[in-house]
């Protein structure tokens, strides 16, 4: 459900936000007021491309931003947590779109930058618009089967047939690579990179370890290199004795002094340089073995493009193909085997599912046949035929929808019907029955009523209204008839504020609502339109 939208410097609007409720919100004004404007919004949000003619003139960016109730939409919590997207399904779900002149388009889903491919998939799940321009899908025999699916509560099934056939798929593909390697030739090459590795005698995590003790033993090494220049130079064989010497040729008691301690200090130092050099490890056979097997595991990874955490599961999986390819002929049955039962497997739910949708579509066609004549449609005749396919993933059936709206008129498919008007008032009968289901978007209907006389105007008005108990609905109409059904009404108008036209949107009162109708009917008594 749909809570808020604000739209800011969009087309002829300035800034404005709207707020929705549950049930049945009906939109007027007089044409050209901007009611379009809704419509271009809610593409935005489904996730259609955007132009910068939006923008409204003189302004360099536009904003579309939308809040929407998600607590029962499961197939759009699921598409969030793909999608990477942090949400609360307790909490509002926020769209922003924002479109620039001089920078890049950005999409915001819940403050998380998002890709349009995302709001792609998550907008239809959020708004699905119904009009004469917008009634293409329910004419694909994908959409047709999806929606008999739903009115069956067959999804559970369906991903059963699903589930089966892509295993058998993932089956017959690894038969597929079998078959067609040369697997004499990858048998010796796998047998090659596991000897490479099994002289390496690899343990895992032991990289780290080596190179900590590595990196110890260069220190090491650099600490032994210094401590051994500065005992070459304590050790000077005339270090000492010319110091002694200037001691004896000194006659300041000071100086003398001072040359002696040197001399003492210097034949400390030398000790304790010794002392260090001595509990030094050197190792330098130890540091060669540490550098050459560091270096050989660095060649595998580079060459077979390996981290080292992934080295124990890769060798795992060379043992396993190895010994795949040792026994292949009986590993080619077992897999032939499995292949088979899948298979069948996958044909019998496929076969249980099209039993299900053949009840489903039996009990579709009387309630659609019975709403397309509550709709002033009063011969109209649905039929739901099924073909079958070689079982894929949404399993065996072809399913196609026909119609005959008028008496003595011959069944077509949708696909072929080329009435909008008719396929757009089959498809709200269809939304009508289904809104018996959790789980809708919220639904816009766009002059659903064009083109109608005002006696199914208030019909359509009905239905609507009833619809609105059982999912949010918006209404785009010219009719009062259809109007007065309303439990909120929006009225859309323009004025002109310092020389250029704003367009409004405003959420009346009773007494308001009343003086709209009124407009609607050219000025006549609304007394016959009482509720």
């Amino acid at each position: 459900m749909i809570h808020t939208l604000s739209l800011t410097s969009f087309v002829l609007i300035n800034s404005t936000t709207i707020t929705f409720d549950r049930g049945f919100h009906i939109l007027t004004g007089e044409t050209g007021a901007g009611k379009t404007l809704l419509i271009q919004a809610i593409h935005l949000l489904s996730g259609h491309k955007v132009s910068t003619q939006l923008i409204r003139a003189g302004d360099e960016k536009a904003t579309i931003e939308a809040t929407f109730d998600i607590e029962k939409l499961p197939e759009v919590h699921s598409i969030l947590e793909e999608g990477g997207i942090q949400f609360d399904k307790g909490e509002f779900l926020i769209i922003r779109r924002e479109v620039s002149r001089s920078s890049k388009n950005r999409i915001f889903i819940n403050a998380q930058m998002a890709p349009l491919s995302l709001l792609a998939l998550l907008g239809p799940h959020l708004l699905e618009l119904v009009s004469q321009n917008s009634s293409q899908s329910i004419r694909q025999s994908e959409t047709q089967r999806n929606l008999l699916d739903l009115y069956g509560d067959l999804q559970q099934e369906v991903r059963s047939v699903k589930q089966a056939y892509y295993e058998a798929e993932a089956i017959n593909q690894e038969l597929t690579l079998l078959k067609q390697t040369n697997q004499e030739d990858r048998l010796n090459r796998l047998k090659w990179e596991f000897e490479e590795w099994e002289g390496l005698n690899y343990q895992d995590g032991e990289e780290e370890i080596l190179f900590e003790e590595y990196k110890s033993l260069a220190n090491t090494k650099e600490s032994s290199e210094a401590l051994c220049s500065i005992q070459g130079g304590l050790d000077h064989p005339s270090l000492i004795p010319t110091l002694a010497q200037f001691q004896k040729l000194s006659n300041d008691p000071s100086l003398t002094e001072h040359l002696e301690s040197a001399i003492v200090h210097l034949q400390e130092a030398s000790f304790l340089v010794t002392k260090q050099l001595e509990n030094i490890d050197r190792s330098p056979r130890r540091f060669e073995e540490l550098e050459e097997r560091l270096s050989i595991l660095n060649r595998l990874k580079k060459k077979y493009h390996l981290e080292s955490t992934e080295i124990p599961f890769h060798l795992k999986k060379l043992k396993e193909e190895i010994d795949t390819l040792e026994n292949l002929d009986e590993k080619l049955a077992v897999l032939e085997s499995m292949l088979r039962l899948k298979t069948d497997e996958c044909r019998a739910i496929a076969h249980a599912l099209s039993e299900k949708r053949r009840a489903a579509a039996k009990s579709l066609e009387k309630r659609l046949k019975e709403e397309l004549h509550s709709l002033n449609f009063p011969y109209a005749d649905t039929s739901i035929r099924f073909a079958e396919k070689t079982v894929g993933p949404s399993g065996i059936d072809e399913i196609t929808i026909y119609l005959a709206a008028n008496k003595g008129e011959q069944p077509a498919s949708l696909s072929q019907k080329s009435s909008g008007g008719e396929v757009a008032r089959f498809l709200f009968a269809l939304k009508i029955i289904l809104a018996e289901k959790e789980g809708l978007p919220t639904l816009i209907f766009d002059e659903i009523d064009a083109n109608i006389g005002g006696e199914t105007a208030a019909l359509v008005g009905q239905k609507l209204k009833a619809l609105g108990k059982k999912s949010q609905v918006l209404a785009i109409t010219h009719f009062p008839q259809v109007a007065r059904f309303a439990d909120h009404h929006l009225q859309i108008s323009k004025k002109e504020v310092d020389g250029r036209t704003l367009t409004e949107i405003k959420s009346l009162k009773s007494t308001e609502k009343e003086g709209e109708l009124l407009r609607m009917l050219g000025g006549e008594q609304l007394k016959s339109f009482s509720l």
